[in-house]
């Protein structure tokens, strides 16, 4: 009984443990998972991000055919920040892909217009409008795909054609 009364005048003189939540920020707790940041630079585009994305974050467009020009998208509120994307990066240890250690913002008037998001958020003005315009960028990633694979099978029959006329020359 004397050991209680003890600790509970402790309590009422000592300072409080709790956060003033809706005043202050509550930090991130150690290891924490956040936004996964990107730098072009050192991407080799082999597309293991996207393929590993459980959710479907990361999306490639490819916006030229013909040099098989990338453009990495991310959607930060589809992202269930699992880390599966940093993990199987061949280039994360060089900070190709890494996982922040900060939360996304919330999606509203300061919608974050980081380049290493991606191209889609920075290039959206409305955040309101990034639900219909993931849904497009889908669409369009879906069809680059195709037309990039249209390519390299023409590629594939010209380099046999210009094969197959060599030999009918010699």
């Amino acid at each position: 009984m004397l050991k209680m009364f003890i600790e509970s005048f402790k309590n009422l003189i000592s300072k409080p443990e709790t956060v003033k939540y809706p005043f202050e920020p509550m930090p991130e707790p150690e290891g924490y998972r956040g936004t996964i940041l990107y730098e072009e630079s050192l991407c080799i585009f082999c597309d293991k991000c996207e393929n590993v994305c459980p959710p479907g974050a990361i999306l490639f467009e490819i916006v030229d055919v013909e040099t098989n020009k990338r453009e990495y998208n991310y959607n930060p509120y589809l992202c269930i920040y699992c880390g599966a994307c940093v993990d199987v990066c061949p280039k994360a240890d060089e900070g190709c892909l890494v996982q922040d250690n900060k939360r996304t913002r919330v999606l509203g008037t300061d919608f974050p217009k980081d380049k290493k998001l991606g191209y889609l958020v920075t290039r959206l003005e409305n955040p309101k409008d990034l639900e219909k315009a993931w849904g497009e960028l889908e669409k369009r990633a879906a069809k680059s795909r195709e037309s990039y694979a249209e390519y390299k099978k023409q590629q594939r029959l010209k380099k046999q054609q210009q094969k197959a006329a060599k030999k009918a020359e010699n």
